[in-house]
């Protein structure tokens, strides 16, 4: 077993993330996730992803936390 984790297609990753190929296209081409190709496919490295949704996680409650903290200071 290698410490790369699994490799999920375009298809696989947009049914992971329950969003449209679509939107997953749209997050590839601004490179806002973590992806790589393999000659013209895109294919994604599902610990890299887990890690940048945690990422993602972490701005969003700390962006809500300054929103609150903002509102409170009001």
């Amino acid at each position: 077993m290698n410490d790369f984790g699994e490799i999920y297609n375009l298809n696989e990753m947009a049914i992971y993330l329950k969003i449209s190929i679509s939107e997953l296209r749209k997050l590839v081409r601004e490179q806002q996730i973590p992806c790589f190709r393999i000659g013209n496919r895109i294919k994604f490295n599902i610990k890299e992803v887990s890690s940048w949704i945690e990422k993602q996680k972490n701005i969003e409650i700390k962006k809500s936390y300054i929103f609150l903290n903002q509102d409170y200071m009001l």
